[in-house]
């Protein structure tokens, strides 16, 4: 049986500083949600055991709030009855203890971590573009099968997929970009040419002004999509954005709830407790053969949509149940 000892000193940080575009507003999430995550998990796990001796899992926390106790009391209750020795460390700063397995939540904890000597590292709620820093800061930890990561960022098939599904017919797509990886630009921009769209990007930064670069990317597109880039969308940004967007008609996409509250039409994102279900099974994979599967793609997500943004923008858009249903459904036909 898992033991959940939490160790550590509790950071005296306001809420608003965690509440960045980059880590999703979770807490709303139904509670519907983690069941899911743990039927998911079940189907998996109900094969086999972990290795017999019990196996050591840290959880380095960022922050001890918001997602990441979010995503650590579900890791919890999924490993409860598993043959796993669990313990929480809620301060970054200490170092982390030589266990079996380092789960990293947030890069605060991942990027202290790597800089460490814990043989074994999985990181969660992290940008895929923060994980491929990482790898160039820290390269003993390159190429390594015990050194993985799960990342925020959806597929960019999905979210393709989300455009379609929630806005038929609109096939220039807007994006402002700084520092999000060249090769998921690449990728985004070939996907949407396979589904008869036009991905219109600005870059901002480097002299260019945001401001600037938005009105210039909102004049040649119908909608603007959000990516996970820090450099763009953040807490000083976000309500500007929204807001030009808003008035020039271009309905925003954006990749955590927290921006559909803010203004945005809809959004596609993974919530902790279904994070939490696929660190399990690569808990699972560990404690059978010593590695962990590649980085990848959360494999369960979410769908989001502003109901009252959409009835301002004269829009009639499916509910949130039939785009999931939509999207779930022909996943499967991308490769």
């Amino acid at each position: 049986m898992a033991s959940f000892i939490n160790k550590g000193g509790i950071f005296a940080m306001p809420v608003s500083r965690i509440a960045s575009p980059l880590i999703p507003a979770f807490r709303s999430a139904s509670r519907a949600i983690a069941g899911l995550a743990a039927v998911f998990l079940c189907l998996f796990l109900s094969s086999g055991h972990l290795h017999a001796a019990p196996l050591a899992v840290t959880v380095a926390l960022s922050e001890n709030d918001g997602p990441y106790l979010e995503f650590s009391g579900a890791l919890h209750d999924l490993l409860l009855r598993k043959n796993v020795d669990l313990v929480v460390m809620d301060d970054p700063a200490k170092p982390v203890a030589h266990r079996g397995l380092v789960i990293a939540v947030g890069m605060k904890a991942a990027t202290t971590v790597a800089g460490g000597n814990a043989p074994a590292v999985l990181n969660v709620l992290i940008p895929k573009a923060g994980h491929e820093k990482l790898l160039r800061d820290f390269p003993q930890r390159a190429n390594s099968r015990t050194y993985s990561a799960i990342f925020l960022d959806q597929p960019a098939e999905r979210m393709v997929r989300l455009i379609e599904a929630l806005l038929p017919g609109r096939r220039h797509v807007g994006a402002l970009i700084d520092s999000f990886p060249p090769d998921e630009l690449a990728q985004l921009r070939q996907r949407m040419t396979r589904h008869g769209m036009t991905l219109h990007e600005r870059v901002a930064g480097s002299g260019i002004s945001l401001v600037n670069a938005l009105q210039e990317v909102l004049q040649d597109s119908e909608l603007l999509l959000a990516l996970p880039d820090g450099a763009i969308y953040n807490s000083q940004t976000i309500r500007n954005i929204l807001l030009a967007s808003y008035r020039s008609g271009d309905p925003v996409i954006g990749f955590s709830p927290g921006y559909v509250k803010a203004g945005a039409l809809g959004a596609l994102f993974s919530t902790p407790p279904q994070i939490a279900a696929q660190a399990a099974l690569a808990i699972q994979q560990f404690g059978e053969t010593r590695t962990l599967p590649p980085a990848q793609h959360p494999q369960l997500f979410e769908v989001s949509v502003n109901e009252q943004v959409a009835r301002s923008l004269g829009l009639a858009v499916k509910s949130t149940e039939e785009l999931h249903q939509e999207i779930s459904a022909i996943e499967g036909d991308a490769p």
